[in-house]
This record gives structure tokens, C-alpha cells and sequence, in this order.
């Protein structure tokens, strides 16, 4: 069977598993405009690290937003890029940054 582009991804993220269970269609696109509102403000620095958190949560706070970079690069740029892209963006958010 032909291994399709981002499965691995998929069946290793948490994330990506509530997406393809859980949300309809008209959430995912909901979700992907917001999401494109957030990276624009992020990209204007409206949106920062706060510099209260704690070194190591500020570094992996730093790690994500450096992976959100490449998403967004990939995105609009070389989609063939994009699964490695998301699988980096993804294991940083799954390691730990945005648990609460």
C-alpha cells in the first residue's frame, strides 16, 4: 500500500488525530483562519513570548514559534515541505510547551 504524504505525522500526533476525529470541515477551515490571523500577528511580534515564564518553558515557547516559521515557509512556499515541516511544529507543541 502507497504510504501517503504526512501519515507518519498523523498516526504519531496527538493533535492531528483529535483534526481527523473530532472536527468537521467547517471547524478545520474555521481553525485554519484563525490560525492564519495568529501567524500573521506572531509574524508583526504582536503576539511574544511572555517574559515571565520560566527559562526552559520560554525556550521551548521559542523552539515552537521558530517550527511555526518553517510551517508557515513550507505553506506558502514548497509543499512538498510541509510534512516534515508539520511533524517538527508538532513534536515541539506535543513535548511539553502546550500542556498546561
Amino acid at each position: 500500500m502507497p504510504e501517503s504524504i504526512g501519515a507518519d505525522a498523523r498516526q504519531k500526533s496527538r493533535t492531528l488525530q483529535t483534526l481527523a476525529s473530532s472536527i468537521e470541515p467547517e471547524g478545520i477551515t474555521a481553525l485554519a483562519a484563525a490560525g492564519l490571523v495568529l501567524c500573521a500577528c506572531i509574524n508583526d511580534a504582536r503576539l511574544v513570548i511572555n517574559p515571565d515564564l520560566a527559562p526552559d518553558l520560554a525556550g521551548a515557547t521559542n523552539e515552537l514559534m521558530d517550527g511555526l516559521y518553517a510551517l508557515q515557509d513550507a505553506t506558502f512556499g514548497c509543499a512538498d515541505q510541509i510534512p516534515a515541516a508539520l511533524a517538527a511544529f508538532l513534536s515541539v507543541a506535543e513535548s511539553g510547551v502546550c500542556r498546561g
